[in-house]
This record gives structure tokens, C-alpha cells and sequence, in this order.
């Protein structure tokens, strides 16, 4: 049986090309982060009622009652603020994989001639300082909450931090969606829409955590599907090249 290996040197890639293959490369990072990061933050918790996922409770949480499962000095709670630290210590690599995948989306999409789309990829590398920052906050909270002082001021911090964060997210993917449907990708463009249109009913009902958590899992399928993609297309392009 002959085996043809893939010299990956040897093969001639266009510069779209190329960003597909970066792309493919941030979107694998985003998803194996993710993944990671889902058995260093805790997975469980005593959450208020239509919170399932204590990582999505602790970035929303409104009142101080809503982040019981992380003050006090019980064991639980002492475990569960040091997973939260442990988890936002990974979270500040987390935004450059998944705001670079979105970034390098818009500059593929843009670079076929739609230059509106850049401001697509702008706005995802503003994602970055702005995921920090809401990690930093996140972090004073736990802080003062194991040493039990009040949150009230951080809770003000930790909204506008977290929705300026979320924020640029939604529009940068509500761009990306303009673009896919631009290039009649009616798929992509639908996948990028309602995972836009999940933050911004979020940002209508954010009284609502069933909202919140939804929210969170069309981001995520939103990340999963379009980094499939981006790596199905980086392999066509390696076996075309191999031919």
C-alpha cells in the first residue's frame, strides 16, 4: 500500500486560504479551553431559581443573595470561590482564542470585498481587554466575599464590565451574520443570528436567568459549528493539496 504524506510546506494556500487555517486553529483552541475550563469551574452549585450554571450566575448575579453558593465560610463555599478564581485564571487566555476566532471570521468575510465587516473584527479584538476586565471584577468579588465585605459597588462594576464584554460579542457576531448572508452562507448567517439574537434578548429580559443560560449555549454551538466548519474546510484544502 502506498501512503502519500502531506507536506504542509508544499502546498500553495491563498491568502483566504490561510485565514481559514487560522481560523480552524483559534476555533479548535476556543472549543479545548472551553472543555478545560468545564472541570475547573465548578459544575454544580445552589444556584437562585433559573441559574443552572454557577459561572453564568456569578457573572449576572444582581444581588448579593444571588451569590450565596460563594460567601460564608462553609466549606462549600470556600471550595467553590477557589474553583471560581481557578477558572477566571484560565479565562484570561480564554477571550484570545475565542475573540481571535471571531476576529479572523470577519477579516475572511470582509476580505472578499465587504470591508464593512471589519468593524466585525475590531469589535471582537475589543472582546479581549474587555473579557479581562470583567475577570479582574470577578475576582474582587470573590475576594470580598471570603473575607466577607460587603459588594454592593462591585455588583454596579461587575453589570457594566460584564455587559460591555457581552456587548461587543453580540455585535460583533450580529456582523458576522451580515456578512455570512452577504455571501449567501445562509447557515452560517442563521447560526451567527440567533446567537446574537440570544444576547440581545438577554439584554431586554435580564431579569430573566433561563435567558442567561440560553444565551450561553447558542454562543457556544455558535463557536462549535463555525470552527467545524473552518476545520472542514482547512482539511478539503490539504487534501486538494496533497492530490
Amino acid at each position: 500500500m502506498n501512503l502519500k504524506l502531506i507536506n504542509l510546506s508544499e502546498l500553495k494556500i491563498s491568502s483566504q486560504e490561510s485565514l481559514t487555517f487560522l481560523a480552524a486553529i483559534f476555533g479548535s483552541a476556543t472549543i479545548m479551553l472551553g472543555i478545560a475550563m468545564l472541570f475547573v469551574f465548578p459544575l454544580s452549585a445552589d444556584l437562585s431559581e433559573g441559574f443552572r450554571t454557577p459561572i453564568i450566575a456569578f457573572e449576572f448575579a444582581q444581588t448579593e443573595e444571588d451569590l450565596s453558593f460563594l460567601s460564608g465560610s462553609t466549606e462549600s463555599s470556600r471550595l467553590n470561590r477557589e474553583k471560581m478564581d481557578a477558572g477566571h485564571v484560565w479565562d484570561m487566555v480564554f477571550p484570545f482564542a475565542y475573540a481571535g476566532f471571531i476576529a479572523l471570521t470577519a477579516i475572511q468575510l470582509a476580505s472578499r470585498g465587504r470591508r464593512f465587516i471589519y468593524a466585525g473584527a475590531v469589535l471582537a479584538v475589543l472582546i479581549i481587554p474587555l473579557d479581562i476586565n470583567e475577570n479582574l471584577t470577578l475576582l474582587k468579588i470573590t475576594e470580598a466575599l471570603g473575607n466577607s465585605v460587603s459588594i454592593g459597588t462591585l455588583l454596579l462594576e461587575l453589570h457594566t464590565a460584564t455587559w460591555l464584554k457581552w456587548g461587543a460579542i453580540g455585535i460583533s457576531i450580529s456582523v458576522l451574520a451580515l456578512g455570512f448572508a452577504a455571501s449567501k452562507e445562509y447557515l452560517s448567517a442563521a447560526i451567527s443570528l440567533l446567537a446574537a439574537l440570544g444576547i440581545a434578548a438577554y439584554w431586554v429580559f435580564d431579569s430573566e436567568p433561563v435567558l442567561a443560560e440560553l444565551m450561553s449555549i447558542l454562543l457556544s454551538l455558535f463557536i462549535l459549528i463555525l470552527s467545524i466548519k473552518a476545520c472542514l474546510q482547512s482539511w478539503s484544502v490539504v487534501r486538494q493539496g496533497a492530490q
